[in-house]
């Protein structure tokens, strides 16, 4: 046996004694470890089942090709053609060459015909035929007014004066905007109109120091003024005229400044513009956007003196639109491009909606049933008599089965001033005499009122 199982056998044998040894002399045992107690198994959580979400369909799959037709921001539809060329120079010399590589811009622009049957206005708006008497029998007596094709040629010369910038070019929204423009005379009564179809836009502009009205004057197209004007009557100012005269003192520090030719000439032309609104505002009164109910027409319209049928500032003119009449008043020339601007007043009675930024019909559904020779005095205005003419003159035409709108007075009235108490005496003081006003004519004398300046037209 080798020694190294001896060695083995000798331990086992001395730890089996040992542990006999132990036993005998009594030496404690250790006392069983009492069984562990059993950990409660927690009862699992109930698991909400999960909503099914349903397979969204697959996106169909588009092929991709290049069009050749696009429509920029104002509406102008865009066709584009590549037309390669050979060349027999290089490339160093094409690249100075300008007709190598260029665009060509042709502007098409279809005119349209005016509506001058009442199939064609039954096609464009039902509702309008309805509006007249015997709308039939107006058509028999209308013809297509010059200034139809006049507002159309306007527009061609404007957008070939622009076919260079096809950023500002007329859109087209704005180049549509008139469906036809009509003479019309009444055979028995002589009555004249020039009925014109077209959109609505607002026009803000108008102010009045002697009526007590706010004007929102935040628009980027205010202005202060309106053709349609009368002699101030009180010596309230304008609001507007502190406004312009800010402008004017800016102006003038910068021109003191020194500035490049090109901006003097711009500041000069300013100045002489703010001057000119501030003696217009020191002088006379004008209509308001937001109280008075008056259209613009294109300023070219009233500067043909020799057609019978032009209309002139202070004409009277109903508005006809959803079956019924708004009366109103010529109040201001417009660009010559555009037809269809009324004031903010009459805007929002037939389009709540309607702001400096909203036009109130986008449709060329408005009629435009303008007076001329009507035009009186400018003076403030009576709304209510503006509604008796329209209406004495649209009998004088042949009649209307729409009812005309009565406008509400919405200018309010100054606040009357509170009289300063009449002071009492003290007991035993004696009173100071009354002041007398000094008489403005000899006794026996009749008093002289001098009449107010009549308007300049």
């Amino acid at each position: 046996m080798s020694r190294s199982r001896r060695s083995k056998i000798r331990i086992v044998r001395l730890s089996g004694f040992v542990l006999a040894g132990m036993l005998l002399t009594g030496c404690p045992t250790r006392p069983p470890a009492p069984p562990p107690t059993p950990t409660p198994t927690p009862a699992p959580s109930p698991v909400a089942t999960p909503t099914p979400v349903p397979t969204p369909p697959p996106v169909p799959s588009i092929p991709r090709k290049p069009l050749a037709t696009a429509k920029l921001f104002n509406g102008l539809a865009l066709q584009a053609k590549l037309i390669p060329e050979k060349s027999s120079a290089l490339a160093s010399q094409d690249r100075l060459d300008l007709d190598a590589y260029q665009v060509e811009v042709t502007v098409r622009a279809r005119l349209p015909r005016a509506s001058d049957s009442a199939r064609d206005f039954l096609k464009n708006d039902p509702l309008l035929p309805g509006a007249f008497n015997d709308f039939d029998g107006l058509l028999a007596i209308a013809r297509v007014s010059p200034f139809f094709d006049k507002l159309y040629a306007l527009k061609l010369a404007q957008i070939e004066r622009e076919i260079g910038r096809l950023d500002v070019i007329l859109a087209r929204h704005n180049f549509y905007d008139c469906e036809t423009i009509l003479d019309v005379e009444n055979p028995v009564t002589g009555r004249r109109a020039v009925l014109a179809v077209g959109d609505m836009d607002v026009n803000v502009d108008g102010s009045d120091g002697d009526r007590n009205v706010s004007v929102d004057g935040s628009s980027q197209f205010f202005l202060p003024q309106t053709s349609y004007r009368w002699p101030k009557q009180t010596d309230r100012e304008n609001p507007f005229v502190p406004v312009e005269q800010a402008r004017l003192n800016a102006l003038k520090a910068e021109l003191s400044a020194g500035p490049t030719a090109v901006r003097k000439k711009e500041i000069e032309e300013a100045i002489d513009i703010a001057k000119r609104r501030i003696f217009d505002m020191k002088k006379w009164s004008f209509l308001i956007s937001e109280t008075d109910p008056f259209i613009v027409l294109p300023g070219f319209m009233m500067r043909d003196k020799d057609n019978p049928f032009s209309p002139a500032i202070g004409d009277f003119a109903l508005v006809i639109f959803g079956g019924k009449a708004y009366p109103a008043v010529l109040g201001d020339a417009g660009p010559s491009l555009k037809l269809g601007e009324a004031s903010l007043l009459l805007c929002r009675e037939i389009n709540a909606r309607s702001s400096g930024l909203a036009g109130a019909v986008s449709d060329l559904k408005v009629a435009y049933l303008v007076f001329p020779g009507t035009a009186g005095e400018h003076t403030p205005p009576d709304l209510e008599t503006w509604r008796a003419k329209c209406g004495q003159y649209a009998s004088e035409l042949g009649g209307l089965k729409v009812p005309i709108h009565s406008w509400p007075n919405l200018v309010k009235p100054w606040p009357t001033p509170t009289p300063t108490p009449t002071p009492i005496p003290t007991p035993g003081a004696t009173p100071e005499p009354t002041p007398t006003t000094a008489p403005s004519a000899s006794p026996g004398e009749p008093l002289v009122v001098t009449p107010p300046v009549p308007s300049v037209n």
